[in-house]
């Protein structure tokens, strides 16, 4: 599935207090990479991911 707001991009666990994080923003990045913020319900702490777009591998094989 390519979609933006797929289940994995939720799950993220806050490394003080161990609770799911909350998703709370995306914006792209200046070098086109979406940057993700999470923030922890319990203790506030925010998290910010870089997303990576990779592509897939090629299907057709050399030789």
């Amino acid at each position: 599935m390519n979609d933006d707001r797929n289940p994995l991009l939720t799950l993220i666990s806050c490394v003080i207090c161990r609770k799911t994080m909350r998703l709370e923003r995306s914006t792209p990045g200046e070098d086109g990479k979406d940057v993700i913020q999470y923030r922890c319900e319990e203790c506030g702490r925010i998290e910010r991911v870089r997303l990576v777009r990779g592509s897939w591998p090629s299907t057709s094989q050399a030789g």
